[in-house]
């Protein structure tokens, strides 16, 4: 709604004219109501509007930059959140790959372990073994009047090696074997 002015007031917006004698507005633009910008033309502002908006802006200032600062915080704890689930995913991984590892050795212990077993118990049956020869071996000497001075034994094998047969000549091995006039007792 346009407001009348005063004669000392003068306004030159487009669409209006001001007459002196009247104090009337009189709006041009055809549709009989006159826009925002004719309107806010015709008001004065006065020293308490410019303040209060004035504040308001200042207001408005504070917020924003409250607001800039508060986003600020939360971009530095989203990239915190972020590098945080990056180092739980690896310590994860990390985990697996330990807990991996771990299996693996328990199943390479256990497997250590079934074979000192049956190391042990092979042990003992060859302590078994020996001591019932060297049994078997004292009663044949007992049997042949023999003692244990006069006694020297070989091992057919040396512990811990193999021996590899080698390949002689039929020649060399009649050569070797005596004759039926030259045998001897052996023990």
């Amino acid at each position: 709604m346009p407001r009348p002015t005063s004669e000392k007031q003068t306004n030159s917006h487009p669409g209006s004219a001001v007459t002196k004698s009247t104090k009337k507005v009189t709006i041009k633009n055809g549709s009989g109501i006159p826009t925002i910008e004719e309107r806010l033309g015709y008001l004065r502002p006065s020293r308490e509007l410019l303040e209060f908006y004035r504040r308001k802006l200042a207001q408005y200032d504070n917020e924003r930059d409250d607001i800039l600062l508060k986003l600020d915080r939360c971009k530095v704890a989203i990239e915190e959140k972020h590098k945080l689930e990056w180092e739980l995913r690896k310590r994860e991984n990390e985990i697996v790959e330990l807990q991996k590892a771990i299996s693996d050795l328990q199943i390479y212990l256990f497997q250590e372990r079934e074979q000192v077993l049956r190391l042990y118990a092979e042990n003992d049956r060859l302590k078994i073994q020996e001591l019932q020869d060297r049994k078997k071996i004292n009663r044949l000497l007992n049997l042949c009047g023999v003692t244990e001075e006069e006694i020297t034994y070989f091992i057919k094998e040396p512990p811990g090696t193999g021996i590899v047969p080698q390949k002689i000549s039929p020649v060399v091995i009649n050569e070797q074997r005596p004759s039926n006039s030259q045998k001897s007792t052996f023990i």
